[in-house]
């Protein structure tokens, strides 16, 4: 490696990023340099480029747009050394605590939301407290939420998508926000500084291998990465439950660490 260009295998580890455009401004002008004066590297790229649709011809069917996602998540995990985790509707063991008098408020309102959907759930932890699916709405949630809540959205440079702050708990630091997509909308790929738990409350998204609906529980732990994509059709409504902020990558870094 010299002082503007990376070595080889620092470029093969950066070249997704580099073709999604996720890189900061130095990051991808190494990259371009190196790639310049080296043609293991290109050939690298032009064999990166070629692999969907080669594995499109491995399909006997179409992959649905999904699986092409899924399937590019996971991979993107892989590269960086961490295996993916499979999709995860359902509230953990541990975390079914919440609701119990003393639990952390935020995370209880979330189970709350997933009980009103989840009729095994519901079984194995009751019924009394579950938040009707009725209520998933943006004034239909307001009796449930902290009082005087005041709900501002921001964009904060997330292609179109809207964060609205609600809460924060004081003895952990979390934070409680709605995040609102239109339909096909995509907030950019970010990284976690805390662990981050959401209930999608109506549409469809996408998130890494997790294909989620109305009612589904995912969590996201600290130093994990994802790009979460609402489905065509619906606007996409979650509310999330986030600790430690997040950090996006390419120029929206600049933005330093969002609350």
């Amino acid at each position: 490696m010299t002082l503007l260009t990376p070595s080889c295998a620092e470029v093969t580890a950066l070249l997704t990023d580099y073709e999604e455009g996720a890189l900061g401004p130095f990051a991808w002008l190494g990259v371009k340099l190196h790639l310049g004066f080296c043609p293991p590297c290109q050939a690298f790229l032009d064999k990166l480029k070629r692999a969907p649709a080669l594995l499109r011809e491995a399909w006997d069917d179409t992959p649905t747009p999904q699986a092409e996602h899924a399937l590019s998540s996971a991979l993107a995990l892989l590269r960086e050394g961490r295996v993916p985790k499979g999709p995860q509707h359902h509230p953990e063991a541990e975390d079914w605590a919440a609701l119990a008098p003393g639990g952390d408020p935020l995370l209880s309102l979330l189970l709350r939301v997933h009980l009103g959907h989840c009729p095994s759930c519901q079984e194995a932890h009751g019924a009394e407290r579950a938040i009707p699916p009725e209520a998933n709405t943006l004034e239909g949630l307001r009796p449930h939420l902290p009082a005087d809540t005041r709900w501002s959205w921001s964009k904060w440079g997330l292609g179109g998508s809207e964060v609205a702050r609600l809460a924060e708990d004081s003895q952990t630091g979390a934070v409680l926000s709605l995040a609102r997509m239109a339909g096909g909308n995509r907030i950019p790929r970010h990284g976690h500084l805390g662990p981050e738990v959401s209930v999608l409350l109506c549409g469809g998204l996408q998130d890494g291998p997790a294909h989620l609906h109305p009612g589904d529980w995912i969590r996201h732990q600290q130093g994990s990465f994802h790009a979460p994509e609402a489905d065509a059709g619906p606007e996409c409504l979650a509310i999330v439950r986030l600790e430690g902020g997040l950090r996006f990558e390419g120029w929206r870094s600049l933005l330093g660490t969002v609350r």
